[in-house]
């Protein structure tokens, strides 16, 4: 064989190893394959906690029992079961990674923000047959205030979350706003007696705990938010109660 023949035949054999490490594979099945991307769900947990502010005042001041806000959450317990503290509150809500969701057990109230004052004719006309009137003087012709413009309240439980799950690390950025709001009763601005009954001019109280912002927390680990004052019967703040907000994000499993 001449040695141009060789170097082409080589030549050409160098080229087809080559097409046949870059060519796709015959059978479909043995390509390697990936799954596609899964949205995680991030389970929120929020905790209403009651104490009397002098048991909250001594728990802060224990050097262990803040070393971290679980070793806080485990002392808290403790608290419970002796009676010294009670859950008043939890909300739970599951949310997609990077994703708002909102929760409400609530009773819309609808209350008038604004009335029309009181009126009163001094007489009334009344025709007559050669079409004039008679001007008749009356009493007890008065109308109370009348509603003329009305707002919607929700009382009871809101949940408004957001989370996002830091990459490469067990870490949670989440914004919330977690709302109670109970309605106390009434105030009277102004009061309407007749014989028809009464027209009083009332506006309704309500009683709001809430709490908003955003932090970064570990995954499934309690963090302290904050605390709150709760009401007393009256529905007035309670400063001799303290509140303690805890919240927690879980990043659930896919499988």
């Amino acid at each position: 064989m001449k040695p141009k023949l060789k170097i082409i035949l080589w030549g050409l054999a160098v080229v087809a190893g080559l097409a046949s490490l870059t060519a796709e594979p015959k059978n479909p099945k043995k390509a390697a394959t990936s799954e596609p991307d899964i949205t995680r769900n991030i389970r929120v947990q929020f905790e209403y906690i009651e104490m009397p502010l002098t048991t909250m005042s001594t728990l802060m001041d224990d050097k262990k029992a803040t070393a971290t806000d679980t070793a806080l959450r485990i002392q808290v317990t403790e608290l419970i079961k002796q009676g010294k503290a009670k859950i008043i509150q939890t909300q739970i809500l599951t949310v997609p990674d990077r994703q708002k969701a909102t929760s409400q057990s609530i009773r819309e109230l609808l209350y008038p923000t604004e009335y029309e004052p009181a009126e009163s004719a001094a007489a009334i006309h009344i025709p007559k047959d050669d079409d004039t009137d008679e001007k008749i003087a009356v009493k007890n012709t008065a109308t109370g205030p009348t509603p003329t413009a009305f707002e919607t309240r929700n009382t009871g439980e809101t949940l408004e979350v957001e989370a996002s799950i830091h990459s490469g690390a067990p870490y949670i950025l989440m914004r919330y706003a977690p709302e109670i709001v109970t309605y106390t009763g009434n105030t009277i601005y102004a009061e309407w007696r007749d014989e028809r009954g009464k027209a009083d001019i009332v506006m309704p109280n309500f009683y709001t705990l809430r709490i908003t912002g955003a932090i970064t927390v570990a995954n499934a680990k309690p963090t302290l938010l904050g605390t709150l004052s709760p009401k007393d019967d009256k529905g007035i703040t309670d400063a001799s109660r303290k509140i303690l907000v805890f919240g927690k994000a879980t990043i659930l499993a896919t499988k």
